[in-house]
């Protein structure tokens, strides 16, 4: 994707989530700052998605809207809600274990940066320079500017993520930090996946790690190939080819202690049906928070 334009990935979680949220059997699983946040954003979207505001409201375009998303990849939707509702839930449990600061890695029109800057937290996005002026002009518009959230513009062909954060005068690399990379890694190669980890590791010693995952393998090959085209549609590519066996192999390199994997069957049996949905998740969507082993004893760059 280029780096002077809108994530049309983003920008349509935005939509999706918005519109499936309208329901009232899964928006009540939401806290109303949230579905408040994410109604502005499809407001303040381009028109040709902007559209989807008024027209999600009605009931029967929601269902048509549904239906259409469910023929070509079941579960797509529910895992979007999945996404939003445990990466938040680790958050709230990273900030009830002490986490002073967040940093957002990719962290395009979501909500953290807003939601954790709102409970006294040192917020940190990091996204394409282009993205961090539309969100810069999306926060002044409806007034959730905050002197905790930061947003940081990172060029990769001039800096490393690392080097950002270091100069940003309100990055304290020796405070407990949640790193969150929602819909983030499965768009890097296995030697920027690494890379990332190393970043992270060697920054910020005491930290924390929630992602989201997507084992393609698990996917039959018509919806593996749906979900692959879906992607390209928008301009993007799904590049790493790793299972979760093999995705959690990594991050071991790296002296993480996976503290949890939700898979797409528990996130089902526990929120969705939990809901009264009888919807499927996405299969092979994991949601994962893993923490730097206590123990550690050489850095992963050494």
């Amino acid at each position: 994707m280029a780096h002077n334009k809108l994530s049309q990935t983003a920008s349509f979680i935005a939509v999706k989530f918005y519109g499936l949220t309208l329901n009232p059997q899964i928006g009540k699983n939401f806290d109303s700052s949230i579905k408040d946040f994410y109604e502005k954003v499809v407001q303040f979207l381009p028109k040709h998605l902007s559209w989807y505001h008024n027209a999600l409201r009605s009931p029967f375009w929601r269902k048509l809207f549904i239906a259409s998303e469910e023929l070509l990849l079941p579960g797509d939707l529910m895992h979007i809600i999945c996404r939003k509702y445990y990466v938040t839930q680790c958050v709230d449990e990273a900030i009830k274990n002490g986490c002073e600061q967040i940093v957002i890695i990719g962290a395009g029109v979501d909500h953290l940066g807003v939601y954790s800057a709102s409970k006294g937290l040192e917020a940190f996005e990091i996204e394409t320079p282009f993205m961090v002026q539309t969100k810069n002009q999306f926060l002044k518009v409806n007034d959730l500017s905050s002197s905790n959230l930061h947003l940081c513009p990172l060029d990769v062909t001039k800096k490393r993520m690392s080097q950002v954060l270091a100069e940003h005068p309100s990055f304290d690399s020796s405070k407990q930090t949640a790193f969150v990379a929602e819909g983030f890694f499965d768009y890097l190669t296995e030697t920027d996946a690494r890379n990332v980890c190393s970043e992270i590791a060697t920054l910020c010693p005491s930290n924390t790690l929630i992602t989201t995952f997507f084992s393609l393998d698990e996917l039959n090959a018509f919806h593996r190939f749906s979900f692959k085209s879906g992607v390209r549609l928008v301009g993007e590519s799904v590049k790493l080819s790793l299972n979760k066996k093999s995705f959690l192999s990594l991050l071991d390199d790296f002296e993480y202690k996976t503290e949890k994997v939700l898979s797409y069957q528990e996130m089902k049996s526990d929120l969705v049906e939990s809901s009264g949905l009888e919807l499927p998740v996405l299969k092979g969507f994991y949601v994962i928070k893993a923490s730097v082993k206590k123990d550690r004893k050489h850095s992963p760059c050494s």
